[in-house]
């Protein structure tokens, strides 16, 4: 696991020197175990649907927002008394993902639902204040002697 700690390191590192959007093409080859994840945009809002079947209850998830980065992990089990497994290639156990999102997005409002197997998770893009310089006035202290 340290290694992944170390690779992260790495990836952030490189980040700065390349700029975020150079991993983009590269996000599939990091997914590992995690689930598949779909990003939507439209203006200002986000829509992330993650895929997540197994779930036996959604309590067995955790999903993280923080600025630019989407983290979910969790446990899913699939079992089916009387049968044992000959293939499997869907992951069950436990996952974790962490998804760098196309741009920094607010903590409110954040709407997550899960239904058929889909998490999805509606964010909204961060937006800087546009506040304009207030220009200040200067008062004359001089003497009107």
């Amino acid at each position: 696991m340290e290694q992944w700690n170390k690779f992260h390191d790495w990836k952030k590192n490189m980040n700065k020197f390349m700029g975020n959007d150079f991993w983009n093409e590269f996000q599939d080859m990091f997914a590992g175990n995690g689930p598949l994840v779909n990003l939507y945009e439209s203006g200002n809002e986000l829509l992330c649907l993650i895929n997540v079947p197994g779930l036996s209850n959604i309590n067995d998830v955790d999903l993280y927002v923080h600025y630019r980065t989407l983290k979910i992990r969790g446990k899913t089990r699939f079992s089916f008394k009387g049968f044992r497994v000959i293939q499997e290639e869907i992951h069950q156990g436990n996952f974790e993902r962490i998804v760098e999102l196309p741009f920094p997005v607010r903590d409110k409002p954040i709407d997550a639902t899960y239904k058929k197997g889909v998490l999805m998770v509606h964010l909204h893009r961060l937006v800087e204040s546009q506040e304009k310089d207030n220009r200040i006035q200067i008062k004359n202290l001089e003497d009107k002697d």
